[in-house]
């Protein structure tokens, strides 16, 4: 097959008409009651006498059986047919590119061999455009072009051969395939009548929490276990072939030959891909790629056989025929205009019941930011080539071939590989439901996309969405809660190395913290959110980190973020009142509650922080603002049911009235590092109340066509017929004041964008998933808060169910966007987290079932699983590290209700041990007056009496 770029989609874009039919069609949902595809019926069904003093139905009447739902284990939801057919999990390494395992195990979208520098082009602001999160509406089906400028054609797969006949391991070999999507293991099965054997594949790239490094590596291992269910001996043959691809977009007249090498070690055997030829060393894709076998050549039962240039003319079923034990060093080459593929395949044989695992693995090394200055730039294209000129990808540290990533998956034992497989474990050793655990990690998916870089010097970078949005930036990152508690050491270098370094991020003079690092050349911008949520962030990195000597680098330079932060409230009333630019792509004037908690977030995480370094004046000055702003923010913009937005006479984007989504985010984020109340109870559970009262729409997408009191454009983030949580909406009125000049729309939706405006009538996964998170936080275990938190968020997992769309690419505005990885911040409200590395503090309050709750953790060096059981009226807790060690001084655990205690026993496993029984508010608290370490392996077990 010929190389080549991947093609335009000149029909990505659909004609608006075309999609308004499909969208009502959708909408007609509405009267029966809203299901998904896939899912049980959710609500229900409703009238016009539900909507008659506000779109949204302040009932939700949601289905019984949906609401047992959020809180049940449930089964594991598996893929198949046509649920297959979106499916493309990223599968290809923290910062190495973009690479998707499809629902049927094969392998598409390889965007491995470039980077883009600059945005995907949209002439006319399209809103079914890919830059404008067009994939939502318009998803790309496995295989079918992605975008103008991402992806390659080529030519690679599985297959598996035995005396009854060669079958390719897809859809078109096993037709009843299925997928089971764990991010980050993909897990498909195939089995069919005609075939004597089934097999199950486990594909992942390397992915250990707390270890970025061997998180960062170019490799998709591909391990495949064949067992023979039969009464007779089976002979199999597995194995796979692989296109070279080595410089990809070279131009038809380009001079060179690509070569295909068997080389072999003591612990695989690989077919290394590589290119010759003048000047090829600066183009993109310069490198080399392999298809491996981590199997010891010598195992016993295992014969290797391979072929460094496949005839695809005959078809697949003979590339087995076409190989032969081979010779290390034997190679084949071809011209670079004639395709050049090998194959690698293992022969076996399996006694009846037998079962095999054998390791594949695809590696590659492509670190080059390259040609730069091959295409000039036309229009707005958000030029980021000062960005990654001169860098490298941070592998290239590491490696210098695909052939040394192959060897470094296959030594010591394949540790890389089987602590990936262990944290998979891990994480779904849990009682929490299959649909929570799979939606609130998914979002951690896009660090393994174009969205992230890791660059060679430490530093990581990420645009918001798939090449969207430069900058890193900060109004967007600041909501992501996954990566800082999964690759702590990646959000420590965000802070040091981008947004708190004084050439990078942050102003010298100033102390403003630049929305979007370098990118602007000439002068940054600010972002209030974006540089409250960078302070915060410290704080939750300092708590990841063993010690405090990150913070300590840190606090002269937060210190100087936080006055830049004090500066902004004029009368010190702890309060914003003047320009407030964020993340709506606005600035709004008067005070708000959304912005103004954000401040007092930073207020309190800075007094925090300056206490722990001993600046006790500065801790003094953030407590007086915090302790008047806890005040003024009730007094001035509470409505006695939410928190609206009192704008000044200035003509500018506001909310007045209205219930806005982020009302309250500043105690959400609190909430997540422990830092206790910075806005009353009261009023906080009154607004999340409301939030969900007004905005949450059981049919989000017939709200935001039938809401006309906001004229710009909407981009689509839910269908009709479709659940979400609104931006903004106006129960009390103000959507025309929302606006300056805004008329009423006088059609369903523009079919292009037009105005910031338009964000008001949108669902965005990242603002809902804090929201939700937050419910968890204020309400009781098992409460309705709880419930309804968990029902925003049961609703975007909906959304993106197999049937309609990629369930592994959340999207705003471009695909894998940042924003989603506070999804995670979800999970962290269910157990209940808190956890402070220097201190040695950890504690638990499961929000769901805590009688009997099971899930996993992780801390500043290690990661493991609690649980905890409520036996008669006692509670037991037992944590078990299975990663890495866990240094402890204090534990805190809410009780569960019926239970009691006086007293403590503890042991390490099954050593009695001495700790401190105190009961503090509504907490039991054990202190370890000489510290406690857990290793790897070592449970402890604590029975309260």
């Amino acid at each position: 097959m010929k190389d080549k770029p991947i093609a335009t989609n000149k029909d990505s874009v659909l004609r608006a008409d075309v999609s308004r039919r499909r969208f009502l069609k959708a909408g007609a949902l509405s009267a029966a009651g809203l299901s998904f595809s896939g899912f049980p019926v959710m609500a229900g069904p409703f009238s016009n006498a539900d909507v008659s003093k506000h779109l949204i139905p302040f009932d939700k009447k949601l289905s019984a059986q949906w609401l047992a739902s959020l809180t049940q284990r449930g089964v594991a939801e598996v893929f198949k047919g046509a649920e297959l057919k979106y499916v493309g999990m990223p599968i290809g390494g923290m910062g190495c590119g973009q690479l998707y395992l499809g629902g049927d195990g094969k392998l598409w979208l390889w965007d491995i061999f470039k980077s883009n520098y600059y945005r995907v082009p949209n002439p006319g602001n399209k809103i079914l455009a890919f830059p404008m999160g067009g994939h939502y509406a318009e998803p790309v089906a496995q295989g079918d072009p992605y975008s103008v400028q991402n992806g390659v054609e080529l030519t690679q797969g599985f297959l598996i051969r035995t005396q009854a006949g060669t079958k390719t391991l897809d859809r078109q070999g096993f037709p009843d395939v299925q997928f089971r999507g764990e991010y980050p293991v993909g897990k498909v099965s195939y089995a069919d009548a005609d075939c004597p054997v089934t097999v199950q594949l486990e594909a992942f790239s390397p992915f250990i929490p707390l270890n970025a490094k061997d998180s960062a590596i170019p490799a998709t291992v591909m391990r495949y276990t064949v067992t023979n269910p039969s009464d007779q001996s089976v002979e199999v043959d597995l194995g796979g072939w692989l296109q070279n691809t080595v410089c990809p977009y070279l131009p038809k007249d380009a001079q060179g030959e690509r070569r295909n090498t068997y080389v072999q070690s003591q612990n695989r055997a690989s077919i290394l891909s590589s290119i010759e030829g003048a000047g090829l060393e600066a183009k993109h894709g310069y490198g080399s790629m392999s298809l491996s076998l981590l199997q010891n050549p010598k195992e016993k039962g295992l014969e290797i056989k391979a072929v460094t240039s496949l005839d695809g003319s005959v078809g697949t079923a003979a590339f087995v025929h076409q190989a032969s034990e081979m010779q290390a060093g034997a190679s084949a080459s071809k011209a670079l205009n004639d395709p050049l593929a090998a194959g690698l395949f293992a022969h076996f044989e399996l006694a009846p019941g037998e079962s095999r695992t054998v390791d594949f693995a695809i590696t590659w090394f492509f670190p080059n930011y390259a040609e730069m200055d091959a295409e000039p730039l036309k229009g707005s294209r958000q030029d980021s080539r000062h960005i990654f000129r001169g860098r490298k990808r941070l592998y290239s540290n590491y490696f210098d071939s695909a052939e040394a990533v192959a060897d470094y998956l296959a030594s010591d034992h394949k540790r890389i590989l089987e602590s990936t497989l262990a944290w998979n474990q891990t994480w779904y050793d849990s009682t929490l439901p299959y649909w929570l655990l799979d939606r609130s990690f998914i979002g951690l998916d896009c660090i393994a996309t174009q969205t992230f870089h890791y660059f060679e010097n430490g530093r990581p970078y990420g645009w918001e969405g798939v090449e969207c949005c430069p900058g890193t930036c900060t109004h967007v990152w600041y909501y992501a809660q996954a990566l800082g508690r999964i690759f702590p050491e990646v959000e420590r270098a965000f802070r040091e190395k981008v947004d708190f370094d004084i050439e990078i991020g942050m102003e010298a003079d100033s102390g403003m913290i630049k929305d979007r690092g370098e990118y602007h050349q000439k002068g940054g911008k600010e972002a209030l959110d974006g540089q409250a949520g960078s302070v915060m962030r410290v704080y939750r990195e300092h708590q990841m980190s063993a010690d405090d000597a990150f913070l300590r680098r840190m606090w002269p330079n937060v210190k100087q973020a936080i006055e830049f932060l004090i500066s902004k409230d004029a009368d010190d009333n702890g309060l914003w009142e003047g320009a407030q630019p964020h993340t709506l792509d606005a600035a709004w004037y008067g005070p708000m509650g959304w912005l103004s908690s954000l401040y007092l977030g930073a207020l309190a995480a800075a007094e925090a922080m300056a206490i722990e370094v001993g600046d006790a004046d500065f801790a003094k000055r953030c407590r007086t603002l915090l302790d008047r702003g806890y005040q003024n923010i009730v007094a001035e913009v509470f409505d006695g049911e939410y928190f609206i937005h009192k704008p000044s006479p200035k003509k500018a984007l506001n909310s007045n009235k209205g219930c806005h989504i982020d009302q309250v985010i500043g105690q959400a984020w609190a909430h997540q590092v422990g830092l206790g109340r910075i806005i009353p109870k009261q009023e906080t559970v009154s607004a999340l109340n409301s939030i969900w009262k007004y905005n949450f729409a059981p049919d989000a997408g017939q709200y935001a066509l039938d809401h006309r009191e906001i004229e710009a454009a909407f981009r689509w983030y839910a269908m009709p017929g479709e659940a979400g949580l609104l931006m903004t909406t106006w129960p009390k009125g103000g959507a025309k004041e929302a606006i300056p000049g805004n008329k009423l729309r006088y059609k369903e939706n523009p079919d292009r964008f037009t105005s910031v405006g338009g964000y008001f009538n949108e669902c965005m996964n990242g603002f809902e998933y804090q929201v939700a998170a937050h419910m968890l936080y204020e309400g009781e275990p098992d409460s309705e808060l709880v419930e309804k938190g968990l029902a925003i968020t049961k609703a975007v997992h909906e959304r993106y169910g197999a049937a309609k769309r990629n369930p592994y690419n959340e999207i705003e505005c471009g695909d894998h966007y940042a924003r989603s990885m506070a999804s995670y911040g979800v999970f962290l409200a269910a157990c209940g987290y808190e956890y402070h590395g220097p201190k040695g503090y950890l504690a638990f309050a499961p929000r769901i079932h805590p009688e009997d709750f099971k899930a996993p953790f992780t801390t500043a060096e290690g990661w493991g699983t609690f649980s905890q059981k409520l036996v008669q009226d006692q509670q037991l807790k037992i944590l078990e590290l299975r990663h890495g060690q866990l240094r402890l001084n204090t534990l805190a655990f809410t009780p569960v209700a019926g239970s009691r205690a006086s007293a403590a026993k503890v042991e390490l496993d099954g050593q009695s041990i001495a700790a401190e029984f105190q009961q503090e508010a509504e907490r039991y608290m054990l202190n370890f007056e000489n510290g406690l370490s857990l290793k790897a392996g070592q449970k402890l077990k604590i029975q309260f009496v």
